[in-house]
């Protein structure tokens, strides 16, 4: 489980069914819930502020700016050449 102390210098897209989104600042999620809570348990609290509904959303953790995190996955390999015959 992720805590959103881990990632407080991120953000997390919530997207609804009804196709509302919102990027809340972990900053903002800490202020609020604390350190010690995780993004799963943040979602299932969250209420769409559009159709009202809980429980109906999708979530992606946005990593901002220069994080190092961020940047582990995107070396590219260079293709190898197929051997010839």
């Amino acid at each position: 489980m992720t805590q959103l102390a881990s990632i407080t210098n991120n953000h997390i897209a919530l997207m609804c069914g009804c196709g509302h989104w919102k990027n809340v600042p972990v900053v903002d999620l800490i202020a609020t819930h604390g350190r010690e809570i995780t993004v799963k348990e943040v979602v299932s609290r969250a209420r769409c502020v559009e159709c009202g509904k809980k429980g109906n959303l999708e979530y992606r953790i946005i990593f901002v700016g220069s994080s190092a995190e961020a940047m582990l996955g995107t070396g590219v390999r260079p293709k190898r050449s197929k051997p010839q015959e």
